[in-house]
């Protein structure tokens, strides 16, 4: 299965809007979001998203690895992060450790995928850099962000370093398998709520949703879930009042 992302948080992944899930992609997808301040129970909702939706656990955390160099030369910068970066993923496989990367959709990184990455810039103009991520999966023995920090921490410290290469990691993240897998799932909240609003006004009370046809989004809901939804209206009508 390709890996996407959809992370909430850490350099290219910090975004101040929910992430649309692409249609018909069986992928992994970092879920993004951002914390405003409201009290615990509602800390990262948003007043753009929508109220109704589906709320379930992510699969995994996703924390971000970044591998550089700041050597003067170019060159030198590119062979000592990919020096770096095959430390990374022997010693990841070593300790069973699942290493992918992407800008948006995860995918698996090992020796024969290494030469896929995308060498950027870092804080600086004369810095080379990578980014990877370490996939954990959430449940078991890792319940905790806490958790995934430590283990990660600990596995980053002992990556040996070339030249002038380092190596440091950012905010955790969540991320889910194929988001478009729980559209019907989100469409179904919808209808039981909506329904449900409508029950309230009286026998024969009826409703007309608008926007279910629209993308769907999601966004971290707590430390270990997402909340899907889709952006939507609806409107109660009396007994005998149609569209």
């Amino acid at each position: 299965m390709k890996t996407a992302i959809l992370a909430i948080a850490a350099a290219a992944l910090v975004l101040t809007t929910p992430m649309p899930a692409l249609a018909q992609d069986e992928s992994t997808i970092i879920v993004t979001g951002s914390r405003v301040e409201r009290d615990d129970y509602d800390e990262y909702y948003d007043d753009d998203q929508s109220a109704i939706g589906l709320t379930r656990q992510a699969d995994y955390f996703v924390k971000p690895i970044l591998v550089s160099s700041d050597s003067r030369d170019s060159d030198t910068r590119r062979a000592e992060v990919t020096a770096m970066l095959q430390a990374t993923i022997a010693r990841a496989e070593a300790q069973g450790i699942n290493l992918v990367a992407g800008r948006y959709r995860l995918r698996p990184l090992n020796a024969e995928t290494l030469e896929d990455l995308t060498y950027g810039r870092g804080s600086r103009p004369d810095t080379t850099q990578v980014q990877i991520y370490a996939r954990l999966p959430v449940g078991g023995r890792f319940d905790r962000v806490e958790d995934v920090d430590e283990l990660v921490s600990d596995f980053t410290k002992n990556i040996p370093v070339t030249g002038r290469s380092y190596i440091e990691t950012r905010s955790t993240v969540l991320a889910i398998d194929n988001p478009q897998s729980y559209r019907g799932a989100v469409v179904e909240a919808i209808a039981d709520e909506s329904k449900r609003y409508a029950a309230m006004f009286g026998p024969g009370y009826g409703v007309e949703v608008r926007g279910l046809d629209s993308e769907l989004y999601f966004k971290q809901a707590s430390e270990t879930e997402v909340f899907l939804y889709i952006r939507h209206t609806f409107i109660i009508r009396p007994p005998g009042r149609g569209s």
